[in-house]
């Protein structure tokens, strides 16, 4: 199975909590879509079993504002093949879909019942015979974060994680603040990770032809999926100053 429990465990929101909702809070808002994930299932012959899918919704308000999230798992076998969840995770909880014993496999439409209401950004990933599905992501959380600063201006470089379905997402961060009258010309952004001393990564390249000059605050990101473990996670950018020297900066986690 996929590390993704450690990184919704790790990448959880603090402070989220579950809460109770009355009944004068739900008058005065909505229930939307916000994400729906399926897989269709089939067996190793290549006939289709059926699909799952793991959903979540979020709650908004009359003016807009998202106030709690929550998540559930449908199955819908074909006609003689069946589908059985276990379990789904939610705010890095596991709950069982079945109080004791193995779960009666599905042989017919199901849908579970709505997970307790979150009131921030979680992944909502559901378990079974048919492996893994997840739906929502969880808030970017920054891991490692380092600046620089010359009289033409201020250079940060961050990194982030979150949990996004059942997979990790890693983005790369570059932040040119420039001085009043000057620039800082921003080249390239990459992130990446290293397993067992092999680097992989993703860059994006700002210089096609000639690199930007920006005169006020300027950030781009770069990011990419992965869906295991590493031994160190990593930002890094390069840049020009005005005197025509071209620095870079590295930062890593843990």
């Amino acid at each position: 199975m996929r590390k993704v429990l450690a990184a919704l465990a790790a990448l959880a929101v603090a402070g989220a909590t579950l809460v109770a909702v009355s009944a004068g809070a739900e008058a005065a808002t909505t229930w939307q879509a916000h994400d729906k994930n399926c897989k269709t299932l089939k067996t190793p012959e290549g006939a289709e079993l059926g699909s799952v899918c793991a959903e979540v919704q979020k709650r908004v308000t009359d003016t807009g504002s998202i106030t709690g999230y929550r998540g559930r798992t449908s199955v819908a076998p074909v006609t003689g093949q069946s589908i059985t969840p276990d379990h789904y995770n939610w705010n890095s909880q596991n709950v069982e879909f079945c109080s004791t014993g193995e779960c009666e496999p599905k042989t017919a439409a199901w849908t579970s019942s709505w997970s307790p209401t979150l009131t921030s950004e979680s992944t909502y990933v559901t378990w079974g015979d048919y492996g893994d599905v997840g739906a929502s992501w969880s808030s970017w959380t920054k891991l490692a974060t380092r600046c620089l600063t010359y009289v033409a201006g201020k250079v940060c470089v961050n990194r982030y994680e979150r949990g996004y379905r059942t997979y990790y997402q890693e983005r790369g961060q570059l932040i040119i603040n420039p001085a009043a009258g000057q620039t800082i010309e921003p080249r390239w952004v990459r992130v990446g990770h290293v397993i067992n001393g092999t680097a992989t990564s993703q860059t994006t390249t700002f210089c096609t032809p000639t690199c930007p000059r920006p005169t006020t605050s300027w950030s781009r990101s770069v990011s990419r999926d992965f869906d295991t473990g590493y031994d160190e996670g990593f930002a890094s950018a390069s840049w020009t100053l005005p005197s025509g020297a071209t620095k870079s900066l590295r930062v890593a986690y843990p």
